[in-house]
């Protein structure tokens, strides 16, 4: 797993899809001292939310620190990354 799409709620009504990458999962790993296993393993909402807030921070969506940020959400969902599309089609043959 390389990519975690979410969804975020915002209490203002609004709502953002961002996708934690490789970036996002390797700093989950040194925030929480735990394998990125541990996601799905031992699933907790702040593992979720904070997730959500370091993709928004890096790619410049939020620049507020986690827990005044926390204050504005509502919710965070994950949502299913689509499998990405073949790098080459097979032809069809005869």
């Amino acid at each position: 797993m390389n990519k975690v799409a979410l969804h975020v709620d915002l209490s203002d009504g609004s709502g953002v899809d961002v996708e934690a990458t490789t970036p996002d999962l390797i700093a989950f790993e040194r925030k929480f001292d735990k394998s990125f296993a541990a996601f799905a393993d031992d699933l907790r909402l702040e593992y979720i939310v904070w997730l959500a807030w370091h993709a928004l921070k890096r790619t410049t969506q939020v620049s507020v620190e986690f827990d005044p940020w926390t204050e504005t959400v509502d919710g965070v969902t994950v949502k299913a990354v689509a499998d990405p599309p073949p790098l080459e089609s097979s032809q069809p043959t005869g």
